[in-house]
């Protein structure tokens, strides 16, 4: 009975640390909707992109449309390029042979099957470590606990659940980067311990998928499965294995050159991308200043210490006394040793926010250090060398975000699980209330993971997308942590204008709740819209109407526009937009003499513009809500009425007011607990 007893321990630690990790991951990847189709914003962009990939390749070609990348395409010899590699569009192929119904709305579904195959790996990697540590010897309730633990850290408690809070292709790559390449170290330690066939070719198939899905994962991988190659051959990892490097070479180099012969079809060179060629570079002026200061470059050395801090530092994380409590640093990345960067984002450390996959990673280095002459041991060398060396490509980039930690998560968890298996033989020796209490603390350092990047992930998910979802946030802080006095209520600020700057969290009411906008803290955005009060023109007609125009208003963001009220001799009114591009016209409407209608201008923030309608009529048009300065960065937009209070206009027989829109009320609950 006890034999079957431990038996089941490793099923069932497996599936506990699934269960937690899999809940908080899922519930970001939803974030907390039944919603399959989710995409990060509301138009969709960068969610679709591995979708037109995949049209492309059904049609016989790499390139994909003109500007269908928007500013991520890269543009060769007349040809626009995707410089991510093709691996999650290849997955789409087969669902858009048989339907394109779903075409830029299965991101979601790739970032959820990417999970599974991250967990699923994770789990076997630990197992195959703890085989390769302590052999046959059965599995004490100590471990099966730890390993329950260590399972819902890596798998909930890491940056991937940080990363499925925004399902696009910049986060669905790490995604899929990340649980190929601990794939390909499982299926590595594997073949080491029994160079068969079988597992050299599951070797090979990790590998190749992981070089063409993202490049620094894949080359990393790859070369040191040839570097096992070169161990084989010399004999010094057993006579029997010298005979299976063709096996191991096979396996490394095959996936490295069709990722090498790939990438140089698209841009003529085995690995990078012309950073010259982006359309990003054509319009931010400063990239071009980052290139020119880095040699035409964004990779080098010379930003080895400024990831180092920014990814390592131990106070990477800030706690604040409102939903959601855990969140990122209040200012973006430094720059360290005069390094010039391209982009900064506020960055969460590794340190911070994955303390216990970190801690045990440490723990790793003795281990690992150590002399042996058992291949089980050894064959752990080169795989937390695969996992190290994947994470050099961003350790050497000029471009500090968050996302960016997802390159260190196969370090994380390949060491980590050597870590965890080490500290259990020491912890086993130990007296009861002593193991409880490490065990007790482990669990509550893998919790803490998993409410760091949860709530971090949430906070994300509304910022990202707006409108409705970011006032949902806003009012979720209100309902959890506000109230007159509280530290919320702190973060509310009132102003005639907006600000250029405030502090991260602010939330500041211009004028009398005119609008409600939110600081991010990030350089690039720092305000964005949760609330507007809507602009309303009274029209009366007074007498016989005329035939006519009038400027109602203008609206001043990515283009100028105007919207105009167009009046006919026989009674018939509609509202036009006029821009540099040409103009749209809403629906005619009949109108009387002495009646009055209204026409409204409301901001949907989550669109990016402002809606236009009338009273009767309906919906006429857009305008634009978003300013865009000479980097090509988002400043909130402005739309000026051109009238102030009342205005004749007897041309055309009608009186125009400037009518006071219905306030937003979460403002003014906001406001009432800041005074």
């Amino acid at each position: 009975m006890r034999s079957e007893v431990r038996q089941r321990r490793v099923p069932l630690a497996t599936a506990a640390g699934l269960v937690v990790g899999g809940l908080a991951y899922f519930l970001a990847l939803f974030d907390y909707r039944l919603d399959p189709t989710r995409t990060a914003v509301r138009l969709g962009y960068a969610s679709n992109f591995f979708d037109i990939q995949a049209q492309s390749f059904l049609e016989g070609r790499i390139d994909v449309p003109a500007g269908s990348l928007g500013i991520e395409g890269f543009i060769v010899d007349g040809k626009t390029y995707m410089y991510f590699p093709p691996f999650p569009a290849l997955l789409r192929v087969p669902i858009m042979l048989v339907t394109r119904a779903f075409d830029g709305q299965l991101t979601l579904a790739s970032m959820a099957l990417a999970w599974l195959v991250f967990a699923t790996m994770t789990s076997l990697l630990l197992w195959q470590v703890r085989r390769c540590i302590s052999w046959d010897l059965p599995v004490s309730r100590l471990e099966a606990a730890a390993a329950a633990v260590f399972i819902a850290a890596a798998t909930g408690g890491s940056v991937v659940t940080f990363d499925a809070s925004l399902p696009w292709v910049y986060h669905e790559v790490y995604l899929w980067a990340v649980g190929l390449v601990i794939g390909t170290i499982y299926w590595l330690i594997r073949t080491i311990l029994e160079p068969t066939r079988t597992n050299a070719i599951w070797l090979g198939g990790f590998a190749l998928a992981s070089a063409l899905t993202r490049t620094t994962g894949g080359w990393a991988v790859c070369l040191v499965i040839v570097g096992v190659a070169g161990w084989f051959l010399t004999g010094r990892a057993g006579a029997e294995r010298r005979a299976r490097w063709r096996l191991l070479l096979v396996a490394g180099g095959t996936p490295l050159l069709t990722a090498i012969v790939y990438n140089a079809v698209k841009f003529n060179h085995p690995f990078l991308f012309p950073l010259q060629n982006q359309v990003w570079t054509q319009v931010n002026a400063h990239r071009r200043e980052a290139l020119g200061a880095n040699g035409g470059s964004i990779t080098g050395p010379q930003f080895l210490l400024t990831s180092l801090v920014n990814y390592f530092r131990p106070d990477g994380i800030r706690f604040v006394g409102y939903f959601p409590w855990i969140t990122l640093p209040a200012e973006p990345a430094r720059a360290y040793g005069g390094a010039f960067l391209d982009q900064y984002y506020r960055t969460g450390s590794i340190t911070a926010f994955m303390p216990l996959l970190f801690l045990l990673s440490v723990a790793a280095v003795p281990v690992l250090l150590r002399r042996t002459s058992r291949v089980e041991r050894q064959a752990l060398r080169p795989a937390v060398l695969a996992g190290v060396l994947v994470s050099g490509g961003v350790m050497a980039y000029g471009y500090v975000a968050y996302r960016y930690t997802s390159e260190f998560v196969p370090a994380l968890v390949v060491a980590g699980s050597v870590g965890l298996w080490a500290s259990c033989a020491v912890v086993e020796r130990w007296r009861r209330p002593a193991r409880d209490l490490v065990l007790g603390l482990g669990a509550a350092l893998a919790l803490f993971g998993v409410a760091a990047n949860l709530l971090t992930a949430h906070a994300m998910a509304a910022t990202t997308w707006r409108g409705d979802q970011l006032r949902e946030f806003v009012a979720l802080q209100e309902r959890t942590s506000g109230g007159k006095g509280s530290a919320f209520s702190r973060t509310v600020k009132q102003s005639a204008t907006l600000p250029a700057d405030g502090e991260t969290d602010e939330l500041h009411v211009v004028g009398n709740c005119d609008a409600l906008y939110l600081n991010t803290g990030d350089a690039y955005e720092p305000w964005v819209l949760v609330e507007r009060r809507p602009d309303v023109i009274e029209v009366r007609v007074t007498g016989r109407l005329r035939a006519g125009k009038t400027l109602l208003l203008t609206a001043h963001g990515s283009t100028k526009r105007s919207a105009w009220l167009e009046t006919t001799n026989n009674h018939f009114a509609r509202v036009l937009i006029t821009s540099s591009t040409g103009t749209y016209a809403g629906p005619w409407f009949g109108v009387y003499a002495k009646s009055t209608f209204r026409i409204g201008v409301s901001v949907r923030s989550d669109l990016g513009f402002a809606e236009v309608t009338s009273t009767p009529g309906g919906f006429v048009g857009y305008l634009p809500f978003i300013e865009w300065d000479k980097d090509w960065n988002a400043r909130p937009g402005r739309i000026d009425v051109a009238f102030s209070r009342t205005t004749a206009v007897p041309r055309q027989g009608i009186t125009l007011t400037r009518a006071a829109g219905v306030p937003p009320t979460l403002c003014q609950r906001l406001l009432a607990d800041a005074r």
